[in-house]
């Protein structure tokens, strides 16, 4: 086997039976994260709001593998109305300010994993040593 997972001591566990990231080389795939805090309760009732939630979890499990955003290089959204794409974007232009933007996939899904959810995001990041 060439991948492992990585190991998120700082978040809760998984709501599903997933790791929250796989590394294989120098690339690590992150499950889809969303608005969960520790407890698994929703943060935030906007699609900003939830973004930015959405995105501190994905800076978790990042650093976690000794990542960080800058390190991503692939995004996708699933957004439950892909007209409010515009607010998770004000989001994104902060996170990546400084730097070249990620590859982008934005999809509308019939629904989330849990009443309530606005938006998934899944990354693909890529480290300089495995």
């Amino acid at each position: 086997m060439n991948w492992h997972p990585i190991s998120v001591p700082k978040l809760g566990p998984p709501i599903e039976p997933y790791e929250y990231a796989i590394q294989s080389g120098r690339t690590i795939y992150l499950a889809g994260q969303v608005a969960l805090d520790n407890e698994g309760k929703i943060v935030g009732t906007t699609t900003e709001e939830q973004s930015r939630k959405a995105w501190e979890n994905i800076s978790t499990v990042l650093a976690a593998a000794g990542a960080s955003v800058q390190d991503i290089v692939k995004v996708t959204y699933y957004l439950e109305d892909i007209r409010e794409l515009k607010e998770e974007m004000k989001v994104r232009k902060e996170i990546f300010a400084g730097r070249a933007f990620p590859a982008v996939t934005a999809i509308q899904a019939a629904a989330l994993g849990m009443p309530g959810l606005r938006l998934e995001i899944d990354v693909i990041a890529e480290i300089e040593n495995a």
